[in-house]
């Protein structure tokens, strides 16, 4: 069976190359971007089957946007997206900034706070993958790690 494709967006470029080794691992393609911009770009190249996605990158709501974007274009829309995030430990210093995203309907089907544990994350792509063949190969890194 084909692998499922994954975009994988974040600025944290050493989070990214962690969580894509632990994916690929498990079977998976990953595409990686580092803010919304490069997100859309490879977006157009390539569609993926899942997407995940932290909130702040090149401004604050780079990824908020971004999940938006992917929820509201029509050749998208059917595309799952993760949102990983620490966002929440700004809310109350940047109140002003977040507070618009928590009135509108919430772009993603699964949301987990940084950091989170590989295998927690790797449990949710496969759920909202619905049954995608995982090979195991060679040996894993830990589930507990966290990114």
């Amino acid at each position: 069976m084909k692998a499922k494709n994954i975009l994988l967006v974040d600025d944290d470029r050493d989070l990214v190359q962690t969580t894509k080794a632990f994916l690929e691992a498990r079977g998976y393609a990953v595409a990686t971007a580092h803010s919304g911009v490069e997100a859309r770009d490879e977006l157009q190249r390539k569609r993926p089957d899942l997407a995940v996605l932290d909130i702040m990158m090149d401004h604050d709501t780079d990824g908020f946007n971004l999940a938006h974007a992917i929820k509201n274009d029509p050749t998208t829309a059917g595309i799952p997206v993760i949102i990983v995030s620490g966002f929440t430990k700004e809310l109350e210093t940047k109140t002003h900034v977040f507070e618009p995203m928590m009135y509108r309907d919430w772009p993603a089907a699964k949301f987990f706070e940084k950091p989170v544990k590989l295998g927690v994350l790797a449990d949710a792509v496969a759920e909202l993958l619905a049954g995608a063949e995982v090979s195991l190969g060679a040996p894993l890194p830990a589930d507990d790690a966290q990114v």
